[in-house]
């Protein structure tokens, strides 16, 4: 999830900690394993299709074009709006990179499209580990394979049972934080340590149809002198289109972080729609 770039500096501390701490409510694969069943499957079971299942994204026969439109708003102490920052993009869901096509409303231009294209060639290497155009080093690990070990220990999932997410039938886990096990950073495991997750599975094809995790209770640091994390909450919800094609339809997250004396809060919001079929192409980057 991306900041607008004004306030990102602001949160870098904080987001890339929580960055790591959310990034183990979806490392489904590493975590330790109840013995619970549902319909003869045990939920490791369950999850280890699900990982599985997530390695063919992008693969599916059929490929759909859309249109994703990632809204910011900041907000001030009281919830109410300072500011609010929009885009939307052309995507698709081979491998192909969503394009700019509009600020604020209005058409991007040549230069707010370049800077947005360079920004995503840097998060590709960050987060996925792409290679540079011409360096010579092999690199076939991505965010997920360098942190297998990260998380392994510390959420327990369990079954609580089945529910239905636009019309299919999934599976409902629930993914608790594991307080015997300590991540090396304090700042991490604490945040870890009150984050309550729930991940729905789609029972036929177990892509995670829904996902939501939210802050049981702040997070100081120096006892709130320096600071604190006072709410997290992230909803995701996947959108079947054809049979092993899923996308992102709804994300909604919303951060309060208080810095010393002052406070941010910021809001965010994606929506993905106007889903057209179209023909596979190979990615530019």
């Amino acid at each position: 999830m991306l900041l607008p770039d004004r306030m990102r500096w602001k949160f870098n501390p904080f987001v890339s900690t929580l960055g790591q701490a959310l990034f183990a409510c979806v490392l489904l694969g590493q975590a330790g394993f109840a013995a619970d069943k549902t319909d003869d499957l045990t939920v490791k079971q369950i999850i280890e299709r699900s990982r599985e299942a997530s390695k063919q994204a992008g693969q599916g026969e059929a490929v759909f074009k859309f249109y994703r439109k990632a809204s910011f708003d900041e907000l001030d102490a009281k919830g109410e709006i300072v500011e609010k920052n929009s885009k939307t993009y052309r995507a698709y869901t081979d491998d192909r990179d969503q394009s700019l096509r509009k600020v604020n409303g209005r058409p991007a231009s040549k230069r707010e499209r370049y800077r947005e294209y360079r920004k995503h060639q840097e998060r590709q290497r960050r987060y996925l580990n792409k290679r540079k155009e011409g360096d010579p080093k092999k690199r076939d690990e991505n965010l997920v394979t360098r942190n297998i070990n990260l998380f392994e220990e510390k959420f327990t999932p369990k079954l609580a049972g089945e529910a239905k997410v636009n019309g299919r039938d999934t599976h409902v886990i629930d993914l608790k934080p594991n307080p015997k096990h300590k991540h090396e950073s304090r700042t991490v495991n604490r945040i870890m340590d009150q984050l309550e997750t729930k991940v729905w599975i789609d029972s036929e094809e177990f892509q995670i149809s829904q996902l939501s995790t939210k802050l049981l209770k702040p997070v100081n640091f120096l006892g709130g002198l320096a600071g604190s994390i006072k709410a997290i909450s992230i909803d995701v919800t996947q959108k079947r289109l054809a049979k092993g094609v899923w996308v992102d339809e709804k994300v909604n997250a919303h951060f309060d972080v208080r810095i010393a004396w002052k406070t941010y809060q910021f809001r965010m919001e994606s929506r993905s729609f106007d889903f057209e079929p179209t023909e596979r192409e190979e990615p530019e980057s």
